[in-house]
C-alpha cells in the first residue's frame, strides 16, 4: 500500500518507475477508505459505507500488487527487495503502535501482535472495545507483510520465475475463499488474492502493454469497457453482491488496467492532476495515522457535532500527520533503505 516515490512521468508498461495516471487511482482508494470509516455516505439501508470500504482496498491491494510485481521484473535480488519493503512499511506502524500505547494504554499483546503482523489472525478487526478502535485496520498491513515474505522467499529461490506464482496464487487464494464461503475475510489466506491481482496485471502489462494501448485508443471504447468494469466493481463490492463478492479483485485490477492503458483525455487530467499525486504520495500515511484522529473526544456528541463540526478538524489533522510523517518520518527510513541497498547487484534473471 506503498506510494511510488518517483515523479517521473512513464507510460504503462510494468517495467517502468512511475506511472502518473495510478497516482490519481491511489488517491481515490484511500478516500474511499477513510469516508467508509469516518463519513455517513447515504441511507443505512443502502450499505454504501461497507460498499467503499472493500472498493478502496480493493484498489489499494491491487496496485501495490501491481507495483510489487513491476519492482522484481526490474530486479529480483531478494535482499533489495525486503529491506526496502519493510523499511517502507514497519517505521509508521511502529510509530502508530507507540502513540497508541502512550494514549490509550494498549496492552503488550496489542503491540506484539501488530509489530510481528499477525494481528489479522489475532483478532477479527472488528471488536475488542473502543481502546482497540484506532488499530483494527492495520490487519491490511499483516496481508501485505505475508505477501512481501512470499514473495521475497519465493525469488530466493527461483528468482524472477517466482512471478510465475503470482497467477496460480491468485486462482488458489480465490477458490480457497469460495470454498470457505468466504466473500470479505482479512485472514491473509482468504484476502490476498485482492494483492495477486494487482500482480497479474503487472504481468499483463509487461506482456500486452502495447496492444492494451492500442485496442483503447479510441475514448469511446475505453469509456464503455470502464463503464462495465466499474459497475461491476461496485457491485462486487457491495454485500449483496452474491457470488460476485469472490471476484471483486479482478474486477479492480480491470478498472486499474483499462484506465491505465486508455487514451480519456478528461479522466487523465483528472487522476494525473498535482492534488492526485499529492494525495497519493501520503496516502500510506493517510490509511495508518485517520483513526487516530476519529477516537475519543473527536467521535462523541450529536451527528451534526461529529459531521458538521468536528469531522473537519480531523481531517485536517489527518492530513498534517500524513504529511509529517511521509515527508520527514517516513522519508528518512526510505533513504536509509536506498543506502543499504545501494551497492547491492541488480538482479534480471
Amino acid at each position: 500500500m506503498s506510494a511510488p516515490q518517483s515523479n517521473v512521468s512513464a507510460g504503462p508498461q510494468a517495467g517502468h518507475q512511475h506511472i502518473k495516471v495510478l497516482d490519481g487511482v491511489r488517491a481515490l482508494s484511500i478516500i474511499l477508505v477513510i469516508l467508509s470509516h469516518t463519513a455517513p455516505l447515504g441511507p443505512k439501508a443502502w450499505q454504501l459505507n461497507s460498499t467503499a470500504g472493500p472498493m478502496g482496498m480493493s484498489l489499494f491491494f491491487c496496485l501495490s500488487g501491481f507495483l510489487i510485481v513491476s519492482i522484481l521484473m526490474r530486479n529480483s535480488d531478494p535482499v533489495s527487495f525486503l529491506i526496502k519493503r519493510v523499511l517502507r512499511i514497519v517505521p509508521s506502524v511502529v510509530m502508530y503502535v507507540f502513540l497508541m500505547v502512550l494514549i490509550f494504554g494498549i496492552g503488550w499483546w496489542a503491540v506484539v501482535e501488530n509489530l510481528l503482523f499477525f494481528t489479522n489472525y489475532g483478532h477479527d478487526g472488528r471488536g475488542r472495545g473502543d481502546v482497540y478502535a484506532p488499530m483494527s485496520h492495520l490487519w491490511s498491513l499483516s496481508v501485505e507483510m505475508h505477501f512481501y515474505i512470499f514473495i521475497g522467499v519465493a525469488t530466493v529461490f527461483l528468482g524472477r520465475r517466482s512471478l510465475y506464482l503470482v497467477p496460480v496464487g491468485a486462482v488458489v487464494i480465490t477458490l480457497l475463499r469460495i470454498q470457505a464461503g468466504q466473500p470479505a475475510n482479512i485472514a491473509t489466506h482468504l484476502r490476498v488474492d485482492e494483492i495477486f491481482a494487482g500482480g497479474v496485471l503487472a504481468l499483463v502489462a509487461q506482456a500486452y502493454g502495447a496492444r492494451l494501448t492500442q485496442a483503447l485508443k479510441n475514448p469511446r471504447v475505453a469509456g464503455a469497457l470502464l463503464f462495465v468494469a466499474v459497475v461491476l466493481w461496485c457491485i462486487s463490492s457491495h454485500p449483496m453482491g452474491g457470488a460476485l463478492l469472490y471476484v471483486r479483485a479482478y474486477f479492480a485490477a480491470m478498472v486499474v488496467g483499462i484506465v491505465m492503458f486508455s487514451s480519456i483525455g478528461w479522466l487523465r487530467r483528472l487522476l494525473e492532476c498535482k492534488l492526485a499525486s499529492y494525495i497519493a504520495r501520503i496516502s500510506y500515511a493517510l490509511y495508518i495515522y485517520h483513526p487516530l484522529m476519529i477516537a475519543g473526544w473527536m467521535n462523541t456528541g450529536s451527528d451534526i457535532e461529529r459531521y458538521v463540526f468536528k469531522r473537519p478538524l480531523s481531517y485536517a489533522l489527518t492530513l498534517l500527520a500524513a504529511h509529517l510523517s511521509t515527508f520527514y518520518w517516513e522519508a528518512y527510513w526510505q533513504k536509509l533503505a536506498n543506502r543499504l541497498t545501494a551497492h547491492r547487484p541488480v538482479v534480471t534473471t
